[in-house]
């Protein structure tokens, strides 16, 4: 397995970590705009199959001409998610299959769209080569425990609804903060959230949608829409949902911060000048924040991520919650990083690995929930993220929390 990995931050670390662990492993190329970002991480690495360069993820010709010079065989992007459409066609002008984390883009950006990314499938197909979208924690591993629990445990599934949870405290710094890209997380946070409501795709204002929900290890934590690729896909590939959803707990201070953000116009994309200078305004609000790698060892608590698939089992409605919990102490402890890098960088690498050996190879672009779960799910727990079930029936009879009926509707 030869393997070009593009992007060194929090979540291409761990990801690097682990892919040195298998003995599948040929060689490895870190690849980064920064070329000292990707020297640090294989300095760190210290393995003779380990090599790294500087390379603009932006570029196509760049990205299809280190594919050819380094003979990977398998890409993988853990770069911005706006540069996932450029670095899918230099896999196919180079022929390399394609690994992202999740996909970028709203209405009204610009940005290219998980829309775009499917519309590539012919060409994959044609090639032989497969694209493998949003193989993170969330997209990914939620995705593999919705086809899970429909293989398994539901004979029909009706809901699906995606729920993650953390409550951990940075030490050293009392203010907002995201563990994963800022710059991703203010889109998801800020845009309006596609929901899948009554057999249709709806917008939902940003912010709403309000829910207490229980996790495990963690307690009851506050919930929100936010706009994620679950939503779009997993309406796609199990037809008699009727339901499916995204909610991220946000606690009352990054609600706060998050609106005032949005009222000041501070996620703003379009350069405005300032005196004599010229910003961009999200740049400066992502500059401020510490960046997600630096959070390791000063994180304490527990982050969860999970599906709570809803449907019928012999004859009766049954609802179970599929999850995985990581400890950003333990994750730290072990891998030297902080709990929401380490549960979205090791998706990916289980994900290479299968796809090597033939098991999840299926030419064209895929979603996670498209593939057998059982080969993923049997070595996830091997590589440190334990995954559980747990049988949320009882609370079917709890009253559902009535949402406001969306205005726009958007095209499936």
């Amino acid at each position: 397995m030869k393997v070009l990995m593009v992007g060194a931050g929090a979540v291409g670390t761990v990801s690097a970590l682990k892919f040195v662990q298998d003995a599948m492993l040929e060689q490895l190329v870190i690849a980064d705009a920064v070329s000292a970002r990707a020297s640090l991480l294989a300095d760190r690495l210290s393995d003779p199959r380990v090599v790294c360069r500087r390379l603009d993820a932006g570029d196509r010709a760049a990205v299809a001409t280190a594919i050819r010079e380094t003979g990977a065989t398998l890409l993988l992007n853990a770069a911005l998610p706006a540069t996932n459409l450029v670095v899918m066609r230099a896999c196919l002008d180079a022929g390399c299959d394609y690994i992202d984390l999740a996909s970028g883009g709203t209405d009204d950006d610009g940005v290219p769209t998980l829309d775009d990314q499917f519309a590539l499938d012919p060409e994959f197909r044609a090639a032989g080569r497969m694209a493998l979208l949003g193989m993170g924690a969330d997209p990914g591993t939620t995705n593999v425990y919705a086809a899970y629990a429909a293989k398994h445990l539901l004979d029909e599934t009706t809901e699906l609804h995606v729920r993650d949870g953390d409550n951990a405290v940075c030490q050293g710094h009392d203010g907002f903060v995201a563990a994963f890209s800022p710059w991703v997380f203010l889109d998801e946070c800020l845009c309006r959230a596609v929901s899948y409501r009554d057999g249709r795709y709806q917008l939902e204002p940003p912010l709403s949608g309000f829910e207490p929900f229980d996790f495990p290890e963690l307690g009851v934590l506050n919930c929100y829409f936010v706009d994620h690729e679950e939503s779009r896909t997993l309406p796609r590939f199990f037809p008699t949902t009727r339901t499916v959803d995204f909610k991220l707990c946000l606690d009352d201070p990054t609600i706060e911060t998050l609106r005032v953000i949005q009222r000041l116009g501070l996620a703003g994309k379009r350069r405005i000048r300032v005196g004599d200078a010229s910003v961009v305004p999200r740049e400066v609000v992502v500059s401020l924040l510490p960046e997600p790698k630096d959070l390791a060892g000063r994180l304490r608590g527990k982050t969860c991520v999970g599906t709570l698939a809803r449907g019928m089992a012999g004859g009766q409605e049954r609802a179970f919650y599929i999850y995985n919990v990581a400890d950003h102490e333990a994750a730290f402890a072990e891998l030297g990083v902080q709990a929401t890098a380490y549960q979205t960088g090791i998706p990916p690498v289980i994900a290479a690995r299968l796809i090597h050996e033939g098991r999840w190879h299926a030419p064209g672009v895929r979603s996670p929930e498209e593939l057998d779960p059982d080969p993923f799910l049997e070595r996830l727990a091997g590589e440190g993220l334990p995954w559980h079930v747990r049988d949320d029936t009882a609370g079917l009879e709890r009253p559902k929390v009535r949402l406001r009926s969306s205005r726009e509707i958007v095209a499936a």
